[in-house]
């Protein structure tokens, strides 16, 4: 599992929610956003770091971005497993959950087969689809709502979110989930199914 958070444009992601994601996250760091021009910007990193994450808040403050911080459950933690994950020259994707794939490649991630094995080969010629409703609907039916997509568009300058619904509005920012950050600093009651790294490991 993992945590996405998108900034709209007009808000800025608090350091400390930055901070909470990198201790329950600490398998990898990924960001994308536009710049103040509209220039879009990648930047990974295989662990979390915490200060890029925020030299990043700061430089984006009120821009459309999204970070990543990945908790590894499949895939080594090298950095063809980091996200965003280029789909096309232009086309980007974070994801959030377990995708059911098939595991062809060993030590790459099911978010790389996701985009190498399915999505790249209907999108790198018809990016448009990520707006198309049809599209939409399959792919929601086909992952679920347990996995949260977040497509980044340099051509459209746009950041679209797939299962949007089954994340976390909070003061405007959007969480794919609220499990792995400590729940206090979002003004949630109790800590139940949260865990911190250290706390708790997958086979």
């Amino acid at each position: 599992m993992c945590l996405i958070i998108h900034q709209p444009e007009e808000l800025t992601t608090p350091v400390a929610l930055l901070r909470s994601a990198a201790e329950y996250n600490p398998d990898g760091f990924g960001f994308m956003g536009f710049d103040a021009s509209g220039k879009l910007r990648i930047e990974r990193s295989p662990n979390a770091d915490v200060e890029l994450a925020t030299r990043l808040a700061e430089e984006f403050a009120g821009r459309n971005c999204a970070f990543h911080f990945r908790r590894r459950t499949r895939g080594s933690s090298h950095a063809e497993n980091l996200h965003p994950f280029k789909i096309a020259p232009g086309l980007y994707l974070m994801h959030n959950g377990t995708a059911k794939v098939e595991i062809r490649q060993a030590g790459r991630s099911d978010t790389w087969h996701l985009v190498n094995d399915y999505l790249a080969p209907f999108l790198s010629s018809r990016r448009k689809l990520i707006y198309d409703r049809a599209f939409r609907h399959i792919l929601d039916a086909w992952l679920g709502p347990q996995n949260r997509i977040v497509f980044l568009d340099e051509t459209e300058g746009r950041i679209e979110l797939l299962h949007r619904a089954d994340g976390f509005d909070w003061n405007g920012l959007w969480l794919s989930n609220t499990r792995w950050v400590d729940r206090s600093l979002l003004s949630l009651a109790g800590h139940d199914g949260v865990y911190r790294a250290t706390e708790a490991s997958f086979c």
